[in-house]
């Protein structure tokens, strides 16, 4: 399979970020099929509504030893995930068994500090959900980074030290504070809400939020 195949992004597709925009933090996991329809959700209305959202990469197996990578998926977990697909109409089916996303997630953060985490990051979802491909596969990560304009042997090298290890246990902290114990949860000033719905729900909710926050006073 191309590079081009597996990766499915172009320079001309990146998102630009914008300092004006409300942020809004997703904690997320590149293993939960259910962050994977978040993103799809997200990706529609980050511009019509006008808000950043502020992607922090939590691995889901250091909060249930039951998601641990490689585990096969129950036929409970695979039904709820299919009957989330479907009331969102975003159609994935869930990988056979739990991803190991810490190598992914690690790459979040090289790319974040490169300027060019949107791109690898919808990258990587597509490359999970839509190709299939293993994420926990060095040269797919660096073909990812490649890609999104990080030099390939760089990126390795810094996903090999595990510098990025001590900002992922970091998210995980800042997490547990907000109480942000499902995947994904999005935090709406102090109130983390888990999961995701259709998008006319997310919509409204998010919406609702940004207008709030645009009308609180200025510090």
């Amino acid at each position: 399979m191309l590079e081009r195949e597996i990766i499915g992004v172009s320079a001309s597709g990146r998102r630009r970020e914008n300092m004006n925009r409300i942020r809004i933090p997703i904690y997320f996991d590149y293993a939960s099929t259910l962050c994977y329809i978040a993103w799809r959700i997200v990706a529609e209305l980050e511009d019509e509504l006008g808000f950043e959202a502020l992607w922090k990469g939590v691995p889901i197996a250091t909060r249930d030893f039951r998601f641990k990578p490689g585990r096969v998926l129950g036929e409970r977990e695979r039904q709820k995930v299919l009957l989330v697909a479907a009331e969102t109409g975003i159609a994935v089916a869930p990988p056979p068994s739990w991803l190991d996303s810490m190598p992914a997630l690690e790459g979040s953060e090289i790319a974040r500090d490169a300027g060019v985490f949107a791109a690898y990051h919808d990258a990587v979802f597509r490359a999970a959900f839509e190709q299939g491909a293993d994420i926990a596969e060095r040269a797919v990560l660096d073909a990812i980074a490649q890609c999104a304009g990080i030099d390939r042997s760089q990126f390795r090298a810094a996903l090999d030290s595990g510098a990025m290890s001590a900002r992922i246990a970091g998210h995980k902290r800042e997490a547990d504070e907000f109480s942000a114990l499902g995947f994904p949860t999005f935090i709406l000033g102090d109130f983390p809400m888990i999961g995701i719905q259709p998008i006319e729900s997310m919509r409204l909710l998010l919406g609702r939020f940004i207008r709030q926050r645009a009308g609180e006073p200025q510090a």
